[in-house]
């Protein structure tokens, strides 16, 4: 009886290895691409590569132009972005977002504050935001928290301010995570 036990087991052992072998066989990367106003965003890109390809995002574009940021959103295995279009940066005062933009110090604390670790698809978001009585917060990579909330059946992003921008596209892949758009700017504290 022992001995059939041990065979049994190492059976057992010479499938499970098999099959779990069987999960890396291919070291083909499988591409996953999605549109957005006739712009195709892919997994295949980096998120500046993506976003640098439509008129919808110049403002965002310029600011990711920074070879410093790039490297240390690169070094991330993987995040979650919430990239900001034009319109908004329209909305602000003209002076106000030259001084934005121009301010290397505000830019990178801006885009570490919308940017947060993990992959987080808008099913996770939603889950989270359910799961924590209406209001998640994520913790974005600056350190600070950014809540989450559903308005309307939207998904909205709320500074320490209350500005909010919601997300009006969703779940869209770049090299090393996912990317949502949303149509507002949301800023973090100043005590960074």
């Amino acid at each position: 009886m022992p001995f059939k036990n041990v065979l049994l087991l190492l059976l057992v052992i010479n499938l499970t290895t098999s099959a779990v072998a069987q999960k890396y066989l291919s070291a083909e990367k499988v591409e996953v691409s999605k549109k957005w106003n006739d712009i195709t965003f892919t997994s295949t890109k980096s998120f500046i590569d993506n976003i640098s390809e439509t008129k919808s995002f110049t403002f965002l574009s310029e600011i990711f132009n920074d070879e410093e940021l790039q490297a240390k959103l690169e070094k991330e295995e993987m995040i979650t972005i919430f990239a900001v279009v034009d319109d908004a940066f329209l909305k602000v005062e003209e002076q106000s977002r030259d001084s934005i933009i121009s301010n290397k110090s505000i830019t990178q604390s801006l885009v570490k504050f919308l940017t947060v670790p993990g992959r987080l698809d808008s099913h996770s978001l939603k889950m989270a935001v359910l799961k924590n009585g209406g209001t998640a917060h994520l913790s974005t990579l600056n350190g600070q928290n950014l809540a989450i909330r559903e308005k309307d059946g939207n998904l909205q992003l709320i500074d320490s301010e209350n500005r909010t921008a919601t997300i009006i596209a969703s779940d869209f892949y770049h090299k090393n995570g996912f990317f949502h758009i949303v149509d507002g700017l949301v800023f973090p504290t100043e005590e960074e």
